[in-house]
């Protein structure tokens, strides 16, 4: 065995290999490690590179001439600046949330805990157009807070002009990621000695000088770490961005959705400068993910606590109720049950509610729509065939990604070496490749002969894997790095085979998380729909895609009760993931 930094080989491992190193199962086993590498380059780095190249050629020689042009052009520097600059106000605002969401779960004991910990990360999984429709029956002009504020106040406008606008995207992101600035700096709380707080607080410090002095310092890496994931999500935002900022507001993304599906371009110039447009923001994405794997490494060292952490009662009687620290805290559960709850609850009202002549009626009319079997020309096929596609479509592409990332994050957990970072950088290139740019690099690479996927299920399935594969390989890395070793050698020392210590020892062990991760990649399947728009036909819509058809529709009925089944399948797989142990949701 070797370590980092011993001389010696540039490539050492900390533990056995998952294959043998000599004998005759050298060369089939070692097919099985370049599973997942062969998948990604086909249906990834190839069609990306030749995406990419699309940008860096003109009349079929090298050209940096899309570059320049979009780099010197004072719009799309509007475009990319923009873009920053809302990712960065919304990690912002994301912290803002979620920040005192990870006090309160840390410091405080209260009925449903784990049900409340464990539905935080709905909204993380919920498809961006169901936030959109959400925000808009809650935010919009017409909407049920502006409406109830109009009565209350006698006002004749709507006083909260939330929708269209960058306070909008803003507060959309900031619904979407705050639970994993919750989930990360939850999990850093948790681990930390009480001990160095008591202390100080013993040598008189006041609880402020504590957080900033003690507390802060030690939990700062897994809020940057979250951080930075958020500012990635931010970054490659689509659907919030076109959907709740409207047409006064574009990001590299839309930009790039406007310029190849919705322009016409008989001389493909709009595909170059997405081409280009693409290069720059994955670039920039690249960079972040790069900072974001160093911040979590520095994360998944810190010391795990010595005993627990105490905790209060929330509810205390009237006297702590009154407290100025509690009233804060109280102020934040009201905003919080608005911006968290308050989407969700107006999709759930409005998908049992029927406008009629006389005013409106509660109906189940809706449930009764979207659960039937008739053709529906909207849709091109039915809405029940919508929800079907999404759950085969989010098996099979669990199935490829679960054990293809497991191979990966079996050899990321084992391997040290002086370039172990930049490999783990590039297989999570996915994740800093919007959903957007997967389906752009997949449908100009697979759509002619001899392997023409675009339109087709196999298309939606492999975008689908390759979008959801790094959180698989994210989810099952620290693991099997907390895996003890020890068990495995015993297990050699008493003559089994690596496969067999591998099939009877490690794959137990780690059963528990590799379910979660499956569950996790399912719920995510389950809501992607950017890639589903641009790669299938009708007839292989989505429940996403489906919601999306929908509020063409002059009722909001139909999109609001397909949400509430995506929201309650969503609820319900993570209830289950909590059940079985929260290290598979550590991104």
């Amino acid at each position: 065995m070797g370590f980092l930094g011993r001389k010696g080989p540039p490539l050492a491992y900390n533990s056995p290999l998952p294959w043998p190193t000599h004998g005759r199962g050298v060369q089939g086993e070692g097919l099985v490690l370049l599973l997942p590498l062969l998948f990604l380059i086909v249906f990834f780095y190839a069609p990306l590179a030749n995406l990419l190249g699309e940008g860096l050629t003109q009349d079929g020689s090298f050209s940096l001439e899309f570059i320049r042009k979009i780099l010197t052009d004072d719009y799309f520097q509007y475009v990319i600046l923009f873009t920053l600059w809302q990712a960065f106000l919304s990690t912002l605002a994301s912290i803002a949330l979620g920040l005192p969401l990870a006090y309160i779960l840390t410091h405080y004991e209260f009925p449903l805990k784990r049900v409340v910990r464990s539905l935080t990360i709905v909204p993380f999984v919920l498809p961006a157009i169901t936030v959109a429709l959400g925000f808009a029956l809650l935010f919009g002009r017409n909407g049920y807070l502006n409406q109830f504020l109009m009565h209350l106040l006698g006002l004749s406008e709507p006083p909260l002009p939330i929708m269209y606008s960058l306070a909008g995207i803003v507060l959309a992101h900031a619904f979407y990621n705050a639970p994993i600035i919750t989930r990360t700096v939850h999990a850093a709380w948790e681990r930390l000695d009480p001990r160095y707080e008591e202390s100080a607080r013993a040598l008189g410090a006041s609880r402020f000088y504590v957080f900033k002095d003690v507390t802060l310092p030690m939990i700062l890496p897994g809020l940057l770490s979250g951080a930075a994931l958020v500012f990635i999500f931010c970054f490659l935002s689509f659907p919030i961005v076109l959907s709740v900022g409207g047409g006064r507001f574009s990001t590299i993304e839309v930009e790039i959705y406007t310029r190849v599906v919705t322009r016409l371009d008989p001389q493909f110039l709009n595909y170059k400068i997405g081409a280009a447009l693409a290069l720059i923001g994955l670039t920039l994405s690249l960079g972040m993910t790069y900072i974001y794997l160093r911040l979590q490494g520095s994360f998944a060292r810190q010391t795990e606590h010595l005993r627990p952490r105490p905790t209060l009662p929330l509810f205390a009687g009237i006297k702590d109720f009154l407290r100025p620290t509690k009233l804060l805290l109280w102020f934040y559960v009201l905003g919080s049950v608005l911006v968290f709850i308050g989407p969700i609850l107006a999709i759930i009202a409005d998908s049992f509610w029927e406008d009629t002549p006389t005013g409106g009626r509660w109906t189940l009319r809706w449930y009764a729509y979207i659960f039937t079997p008739n053709y529906e020309a909207l849709l091109g096929d039915s809405p029940m065939q919508a929800i079907l596609n999404s759950v085969s479509f989010g098996l099979g592409a669990t199935a490829i990604a679960v054990p293809l990332g497991l191979i990966l994050a079996y050899v990321i957990a084992r391997l040290r070496w002086a370039g172990r970072r930049l490999f783990d950088t590039l297989l999570m290139a996915p994740l800093a490749t919007s959903s957007i740019v997967v389906a752009f690099a997949l449908l100009r690479a697979f759509n002619a002969p001899p392997m023409r996927l675009v339109g087709t299920a196999t298309a939606v399935i492999i975008a689908h894997s390759v979008i959801i594969f790094p959180f698989v390989v994210r989810a099952l890395v620290p693991i099997l790095e907390n895996l003890d070793q020890r068990l495995v050698e015993m297990a050699r020392s008493l003559g089994a085979s690596r496969w067999r210590a591998l099939r009877e020892i490690e794959l137990p062990l780690v059963a528990t998380g590799l379910i979660a991760g499956s569950i996790f990649a399912f719920a995510l399947s389950l809501g992607e729909m950017s890639a589903t728009l641009m790669l299938a036909r009708p007839g292989l819509n989505t429940m996403p895609v489906a919601v999306y058809r929908f509020l063409s529709q002059h009722s909001l009925g139909a999109p609001s009760a397909m949400s509430v089944v995506m929201i309650v399948v969503s609820a319900l797989a993570f209830l289950v993931l909590e059940r079985l142990g929260e290290k598979a949701l550590k991104l």
